[in-house]
């Protein structure tokens, strides 16, 4: 092929347009990348400053190790998504339920449609079940537990993910609800955002592809329709012996605390006026609150004067006197790993006073906690965390800050009793009530 002069020129000319084009784009990489650089050493910066216990389940040699690893993986290559996967590891080594990048909503608001986990899953005995087929209703059943996703055995995929979950001294019941309830999102980003998914079921042989969404998927309800409590807090009869007091909520601050107590005492006088005799406290899917919240529960379930908070840098540590209309009867606490910051001191002083019968799973808080966080954000990604600021820590005998509460009679749904919307953890607190 005779190559002539014009050629030349036009292949020069095309030659040096891509190659400005690619240090042009090298150099936003670059700019990109320093920018994540600045923001995650303003993130460390933040917990190195604020955090009073940042060292208290992850040694300062083994938080810095971990730290520089991540520091140095940030680099051209590093897109939005990978950077914020990287933070969320370094606030799980926290292992502090008050800081945190959120529910994974931030991460889940970068996904694409077809960058999602296309089918709704449910981990229930570190088995994945499939509860919602979505797109795939062709080729996967609900009710079918799925062993591998792009050839990757499940319990390793589930523990990539825990690992950049964020929770109270690193509680697994937690992390598994959380995962329960974001599934679609976190999945992509443990196996970094394949084009395709492929499936394998347990005990057959195939391999499955999978269809992409075409739009979002939905959330999965944190409680079922059928509870007999749909709102924040809830006394119902179960019959005439037993009351059910349902509290998904402590968090009414200011003004708004008077709501809650009054509720409170409402409803024990109510409790006390018709006799009964057996109490369930249902405290399932409560993030926490102030922890007026639950000193007032004790005093109307504890026959004894209290103190609430030990030597912690802040808090109420006076002793707290019984209400005169107190409860006196039997109480079946019902907990699961949604049960966060004030649950955890109200769930630790009964343990600590023997008062309750623990049923469901084990709690996702404990007696220790680092709280009143102060929310940031970050300079160039703008992604917000927030950081606890103080420890706070319940009067009780139990010294250990990685010591969790654990039910008296552990009960979790299997996958059948899910589908079927049956809780058979309310039932077991029920059937309690009656023995």
């Amino acid at each position: 092929m005779k190559i002539t002069l014009f050629n030349i020129l036009i292949l020069s000319i095309f030659c040096f347009s891509s190659c400005k084009r690619h240090e042009v784009e090298k150099e936003k990489l670059n700019e990109l990348a320093q920018n994540y650089l600045a923001d995650y050493n303003e993130l460390i910066d933040t917990l190195t400053t604020y955090h009073p216990a940042l060292y208290e389940f992850t040694s300062k040699a083994d938080f810095n190790n971990i730290v520089e690893q991540i520091r140095n993986e940030i680099d051209n290559t590093t897109t939005k998504e990978n950077f914020i996967w990287k933070l969320s590891k370094v606030m799980a080594i926290v292992d502090c339920g008050h800081t945190s990048l959120g529910f994974f909503n931030q991460q889940r608001d970068l996904l694409k449609p077809k960058d999602y986990f296309p089918l709704l899953t449910r981990l229930i005995n570190n088995k994945l079940y499939v509860i919602d087929n979505l797109t795939n209703k062709d080729n996967v059943q609900i009710g079918q537990e799925i062993s591998q996703i792009n050839g990757k055995p499940i319990n390793e995929i589930i523990s990539i993910i825990y690992s950049h979950i964020n929770s109270q001294a690193d509680i697994e019941s937690s992390k598994r609800r959380l995962f329960n309830g974001y599934n679609t999102s976190m999945i992509p980003y443990a196996l970094n955002f394949p084009d395709v998914y492929n499936i394998k079921i347990a005990g057959e042989s195939g391999i499955i592809r999978l269809k992409s969404l075409n739009k979002n998927p939905p959330y999965t309800p944190l409680f079922s329709e059928k509870h007999p409590c749909q709102s924040d807090f809830c006394l119902t009869e179960v019959n005439a012996e037993t009351v059910l007091l349902t509290l998904r909520n402590f968090a009414y601050y200011g003004d708004k605390t008077k709501i809650f107590l009054n509720f409170l005492n409402d409803s024990f006088n109510d409790i006390k006026t018709e006799g009964y005799r057996n109490l369930i406290i249902d405290v399932r899917e409560n993030l926490g609150g102030p922890g007026e919240a639950s000193i007032n529960l004790l005093k109307y379930t504890l026959q004894e004067p209290f103190q609430y908070f030990a030597n912690s840098d802040y808090g109420r540590k006076e002793v707290q006197q019984p209400f005169e209309n107190n409860f006196k009867g039997k109480i079946i606490f019902v907990m699961n790993g949604n049960g966060y910051s004030t649950v955890g001191h109200l769930a630790s002083i009964y343990k600590d006073k023997n008062r309750v019968v623990f049923v469901g799973e084990t709690l996702g808080s404990n007696q220790f906690c680092t709280a009143n966080q102060k929310q940031f954000e970050l300079t160039n990604t703008k992604f917000t965390y927030t950081v606890a600021r103080n420890i706070f820590i319940t009067d009780v005998q139990e010294k250990d800050s990685k010591a969790t509460i654990e039910p008296d009679i552990e009960i979790e749904q299997s996958i059948d009793d899910f589908l079927s919307d049956k809780d058979v953890v309310l039932e077991k607190a029920i059937e309690l009530t009656e023995k």
